[in-house]
């Protein structure tokens, strides 16, 4: 690894002096603050250029010259805050980030406090606490809550770092956060506290100061339920360590006839929304594909199609799914509407003139209490025909992300109940599909 960091470093440094750009080359991450995991290595090669060069340069000029010096690589552009780059060697993942050579707190891009943080670490750490960071980390893998990206949503490398800091241990931070509630704050050299509420930002649980810039929330990006899974997890560790936690047992292979029965057994309609895309860069794609679903349930929420629980399964390259169930994939054909009470006379008039009589005025209006009531004819009745209707139609309010949009409204198919099991066999759908079915972590296991 330090032969391979070294030449690529050494190779990053060569194209840019080739091409003019004044910048540092330092390497950074996980693997900087030796910290990082045996097999599971990414290598962070950091490009650090004066604060006089404009963003935009960045994108335009220096990650294609890299890129293309690099060409003897798969290079791919990815997103965090701004652009950097991702390739593959030797079952390694590095990635190449641009970021400014600034004096502590006078940031321009979220990464420039990426060298003060392996400077922070590299000084506090112990070799002691570095192997606590990692079983820290391995724990976190293993029950799905490692990793910053988008997709994961997770506890980043440096936040797991900082925890191990923090509580001095692996055992102690599985302590303490057995133990933390909404609001909890951390911050170096403190106790912990708990935020007022008002001081909260909302939707976020979880307040841990970073040590190099006390403006900042490192978990700030997590999403509630990788938070709450890892306290879960570890009081359910605490009750019970195994190996498990660490090294989860891999997807076994199962049949039709095991996924026909977890359906059936579920009690829930199973739908699947599945279309092509071209290739994205994995963080905008998962991006896109995150508001579309969580618009995907609002719709059908408001037409009353009651989604319980909904996911995402994506092979990243040109096909997607969102998994749904509702308790209904079918519902009547007229809906119930309040009107206003009997009391409010001009209200209860407008009302009468828009339904009494109206084409689409199933029955009445009649009053019930002190209401008027009315039933409305649907123009939709099943999940595959609103889907449908909301991709032509804007009034229906869904919002379809630009960068899928085109495709969606083309390919989009609707599967339901055993049909979405012509999906099986694509890359990662089974496991996908069967973690949605059976409803529950990897790492519950189920009690004697």
């Amino acid at each position: 690894m330090l032969k391979l960091s070294e030449r690529l470093r050494q190779d990053v440094k060569r194209i840019l002096a080739d091409s003019g750009f004044q910048g540092r080359v330092t390497l950074q991450g996980s693997f900087a603050r030796d910290t990082w995991l045996s097999g599971e290595t990414d290598l962070d090669i950091f490009a650090r250029f004066p604060s006089s060069m404009e963003r935009g340069e960045w994108t335009e000029r220096v990650l294609p010259a890299i890129r293309k010096g690099l060409a003897l690589f798969n290079v791919i552009e990815r997103y965090a805050e701004h652009p950097f780059l991702e390739f593959h060697v030797d079952g390694t993942r590095v990635n190449v980030v641009p970021c400014y050579d600034v004096e502590k707190g006078e940031w321009k891009s979220a990464t420039d406090r990426t060298p003060y943080h392996t400077e922070f670490m590299n000084t506090n750490l112990t070799p002691e606490l570095r192997l606590e960071a990692r079983l820290l980390k391995k724990f976190a893998r293993g029950i799905g809550v490692y990793g910053a990206e988008i997709k994961v949503g997770g506890f980043s490398g440096m936040l797991i770092d900082t925890l191990a800091l923090y509580c001095g241990s692996f055992m102690e931070s599985i302590r303490q956060a057995s133990s933390w509630t909404q609001g909890t704050l951390l911050e170096i050299g403190k106790p912990p506290a708990v935020l007022d509420m008002k001081k909260r930002e909302p939707g976020v649980d979880l307040v841990v100061i970073d040590p190099v810039d006390p403006d900042r929330n490192l978990a700030a990006a997590v999403r509630p339920e990788r938070l709450w899974s890892f306290v879960a997890a570890g009081r359910e560790f605490l009750r019970g360590p195994e190996i498990r936690y660490f090294f989860p047992p891999q997807f076994t292979r199962k049949t039709n006839h095991q996924f026909a029965e977890r359906i059936r057994v579920s009690g829930r309609e199973l739908s699947a929304i599945v279309f092509k895309h071209r290739a994205l860069v994995p963080d905008v794609l998962w991006g896109q594909l995150m508001k579309l679903e969580k618009s995907m349930v609002e719709l059908m929420d408001r037409e009353d199609f009651h989604i319980y629980r909904s996911t995402i399964w994506s092979d990243e390259k040109i096909e997607s799914a969102i998994l749904l169930e509702a308790d209904r994939a079918v519902i009547s054909s007229v809906k119930m509407q309040k009107g206003p009470p009997v009391s409010k006379k001009e209200d209860s008039q407008s009302f009468l003139q828009r339904h009494l009589g109206a084409r689409d005025t199933a029955r009445g209006p009649w009053i019930e209490g002190d209401r008027w009531m009315v039933e409305k004819k649907r123009r939709i009745s099943t999940i595959a025909d609103l889907v449908k209707a909301s991709l032509r139609e804007e009034a229906y309010g869904l919002t379809i992300p630009k960068q899928i949009g085109e495709s969606l409204t083309r390919t989009m198919r609707v599967l339901q109940g055993r049909s979405v099991l012509s999906l099986l066999g694509r890359a990662g759908f089974d496991k996908s599909l069967w973690e949605f079915l059976e409803a529950k972590p990897s790492w519950l296991k189920q009690t004697p």
